[in-house]
């Protein structure tokens, strides 16, 4: 009965896909994970994460434990000891079972996409059929450390400003609400009128001190809504355009996704693995929607024997071509076509990886020291702004007193 034919494909060869997913009934119906001589609830596993950086601790320790010739199942027992983090000890535990079932890594790395990526599971993959594991890993763990290393660096190319911003509102928010009543109260008991930046100042105060609630609401509304929306494709598309658009941050989130799909093609490449695969296992490693879908339009061309560098838009052919990809630059598209006359893409590819990336950084270094004089300015002509307004009855009243 085990061996039935819903075990076989329609030429007779064995397929473990139900296998898989009885395996995978037999897991979900079982409430507790192996963990030594403890036991880890499912119901808590529900809410764990597996962060990059744990994911490439994982890598890094089974690259060293396999170049070491130690036995993989024997690797995977041991990294079941070392790691903390729970979700990741019951994904070790069942690569380490799997194995025992005929179930290869990346297949039970195929249950887990919100913890493996695509190019992750994809090199995995490689290794399993070409059997170099260690050249493998040894790739992925550079790729993982460089990854998140670029990741922390357009994070905080982005964050850094609006902490800023945030910090220099907070500032200006406790002076409307504790500062600026104290001063203007006596202005309302003895002012009809008030100048119009001051009772500008004065109404902004009343309502930061009355309608905090309002405020407050508003934004967790907005926040919730931004969040609701961004899920649906078209207002995924429309923030991904806005994100290429966005005045000084459009060239980290250019730059970034172009160093992305650099760096995965080429080790998918390196790799033997084919250009469509590649091609289309990188589409999904690019966290822009827009880069997405271009790397899935130029794979689709290529897949009708149109060039790369055609799906590009690069045209040599004639003396004046015109370059219209918005996306990638031409001189990026030139060196896809060099590749193709020379078939030298890894190298090529690998300078251009190193160029743009030393590009990034000195772009990043440069917008976090241009910010700090911009929110310095700011901070003075809100601060600045308050004063003038305050200040501003006082320069009335000794106008009326030198009139007398």
């Amino acid at each position: 009965m085990f061996f039935s034919k819903k075990f076989y494909d329609k030429y007779w060869g064995f397929d473990n896909t139900k296998i898989i997913e009885l395996l995978n009934k037999a897991q979900k119906s079982s409430l507790k994970v192996k963990k030594g001589n403890n036991a880890v609830k499912k119901d808590f596993l529900l809410f764990a994460s597996v962060s990059k950086k744990e994911l490439w601790q994982f890598i890094n320790k089974l690259s060293i434990f396999m170049n070491s010739w130690i036995d993989i199942k024997w690797a995977l027992w041991m990294l079941v000891k070392q790691m903390r983090n729970p979700l990741l000890k019951k994904i070790i535990w069942e690569m380490k079972t799997n194995i025992d079932h005929g179930i290869t890594l990346h297949e039970t790395m195929l249950t887990y996409p919100k913890v493996f990526d695509s190019l992750t599971i994809a090199l995995i993959e490689v290794w399993e059929k070409t059997w170099q594991l260690w050249k493998i890993l040894a790739e992925l763990d550079t790729n993982l450390l460089q990854n998140i290393e670029l990741k922390w660096k357009v994070k905080w190319a982005m964050i850094y400003p609006i902490i800023l911003l945030c910090l220099t509102l907070s500032m200006v928010i406790f002076m409307m609400v504790f500062i600026v009543p104290k001063v203007t109260e006596s202005f309302k008991k003895a002012w009809s009128e008030l100048p119009w930046l001051t009772q500008m100042i004065v109404n902004v105060s009343d309502f930061f001190k009355n309608d905090y609630l309002t405020i407050v609401i508003s934004f967790f509304v907005t926040f919730i809504l931004i969040k609701l929306i961004k899920k649906t494709n078209p207002w995924k598309v429309l923030f991904a355009t806005i994100a290429t658009k966005l005045p000084i941050i459009w060239f980290v989130i250019k730059q970034s996704n172009i160093i992305y799909f650099i760096k995965s093609f080429t080790i998918l490449v390196d790799a033997w693995v084919l250009l469509l695969e590649a091609l289309r296992t990188s589409s999904n490693v690019v966290p822009n929607l827009l880069y997405k879908r271009e790397l899935i339009r130029i794979k689709n061309e290529v897949e009708v024997w149109l060039t790369i560098s055609k799906s590009l838009w690069l045209n040599i052919e004639y003396d004046a071509s015109v370059y219209l990809n918005k996306l990638f630059p031409e001189e990026f598209a030139y060196v896809v076509n060099t590749w193709e006359e020379t078939w030298s893409l890894s190298n090529s590819l690998k300078k251009v990886w190193l160029n743009y990336n030393s590009e990034l950084k000195r772009y990043i270094w440069n917008l976090s020291s241009m910010m700090e004089p911009i929110i310095i300015v700011i901070v003075w002509f809100l601060v600045g702004t308050i004063v003038v307004g305050i200040m501003l009855p006082f320069f009335e009243m000794w106008k009326v007193a030198k009139n007398l």
